[in-house]
């Protein structure tokens, strides 16, 4: 027989609810994210089934493009949606991270950012390999990646100059309201 001692939990407190229901409204958001970009990742996505959305919006855009060409734009248009996915995850990871604390900018944040949004990529590419209309390739990873990297530097420059003032509207010495 158990005493009533063994079973105590501690309350939930509206503070500690209000802390996982913060939590969650942020991480929601990433999950959602890379649900996406697995979904991106199935059969109808694949380079095969593509250019039945991809060339008829090429060949609107540009009547006179020649069979290489179409090629050629519907492997840009495949890597760069690579980049972009990845671009976006790893800005919704840092954000999440963050959840609006100050500072602006933390090297773990980004760190974590990178780590979840390079892990996300090569197992993106694992399943893949088992999709028999894609191919795994680490090449892609790469881009995955730095399209994460790249949202990080964007979001570094961005809080190293952010709130300094504008000095470039007029010369130093000049007082802006004089009128000539």
């Amino acid at each position: 027989m158990q005493s009533p001692l063994n079973d105590w939990q501690p309350p939930l407190t509206p503070r500690l609810v209000y802390h996982w229901l913060h939590l969650l409204r942020y991480w929601v958001v990433v999950v959602l994210w890379m649900g996406c970009i697995s979904a991106l990742s199935t059969d109808p996505f694949s380079a095969h089934n593509t250019h039945r959305y991809i060339d008829p919006v090429l060949r609107w855009l540009f009547p006179d493009l020649t069979p290489a060409g179409f090629v050629t734009a519907h492997t840009v248009i495949r890597k760069t949606a690579h980049f972009v996915e990845f671009f976006v995850l790893g800005a919704l990871v840092f954000w999440a991270s963050r959840r609006g604390r100050s500072p602006r900018w933390q090297w773990s944040w980004s760190a974590y950012a990178l780590a979840l949004s390079g892990t996300w990529a090569l197992a993106d590419e694992l399943h893949q390999a088992f999709v028999v209309s894609r191919t795994a390739s680490l090449w892609d990873s790469a881009i995955d990646i730095l399209g994460a990297t790249t949202s990080q530097a964007i979001i570094y420059v961005r809080s190293r100059f952010a709130g300094r003032p504008d000095t470039t509207r007029t010369a130093p010495g000049l007082n802006s309201n004089l009128e000539l």
